[in-house]
């Protein structure tokens, strides 16, 4: 994934940036790539992102140029992103409860009794209303996606059904089944 900077106009929307990019590859200058776009940046700032912002060689006019993602696999990226920030600071938690603990192993209070250990909930509440806000926005998004599934895998298995009881299924899937045999129109009974 390409760093973005926050101060820089270019990087601050990525279809923008993907623009600036490929017209940039395609031998536009700053001022055509500025002329051709509505509400666009300075040549200015354009110059700079491409000069520090812009991953590959802008000298040679090859940037790396971002494909377009589908929704769904945005949506898949930020909750994977969630996940990811949820662990981390259960993680961070853990290693700051750890390291307290090993601080005070042999430390006493004032009367003598040595310190309680320090717990990792302590630093990182996972029952906090963010933190549970977070969760929920996660599970949402993981039965949507589960539903998909599902809804794809009963398809598909309705058709492999029909096509089994049909005779049309593979051989090796269905086993030894025979598919029906049919008749030359000479000998069926006409209907008259």
């Amino acid at each position: 994934m390409k760093k973005t900077y926050e101060r820089c106009t270019v990087c601050a929307n990525p279809d923008r940036r993907r623009v600036i990019e490929a017209g940039w590859n395609a031998g536009m200058n700053a001022t055509a790539i500025r002329r051709v776009m509505e509400s666009p940046p300075t040549s200015e700032a354009i110059m700079r992102h491409i000069r520090d912002h812009a991953d590959g060689d802008g000298n040679t006019r090859q940037l790396e140029v971002d494909v377009e993602m589908p929704m769904r696999d945005r949506v898949y990226a930020i909750q994977k992103m969630q996940v990811d920030e949820i662990e981390r600071r259960i993680e961070l938690a853990k290693t700051r409860a750890d390291d307290m603990n090993r601080a005070r192993e042999n430390l006493t209070d004032a009367d003598g009794n040595p310190f309680p250990p320090v717990d990792w909930s302590d630093f990182y509440d996972i029952l906090s209303v963010k933190a549970q806000a977070a969760i929920s926005s996660i599970l949402k998004t993981q039965t949507i996606a589960d539903k998909r599934e599902k809804a794809q895998g009963d398809l598909k298995l309705g058709l492999f059904e029909a096509m089994a009881s049909a005779g049309l299924a593979p051989k090796a899937l269905v086993g030894g089944v025979s598919v029906p045999m049919l008749v030359s129109g000479e000998d069926e009974e006409d209907g008259d």
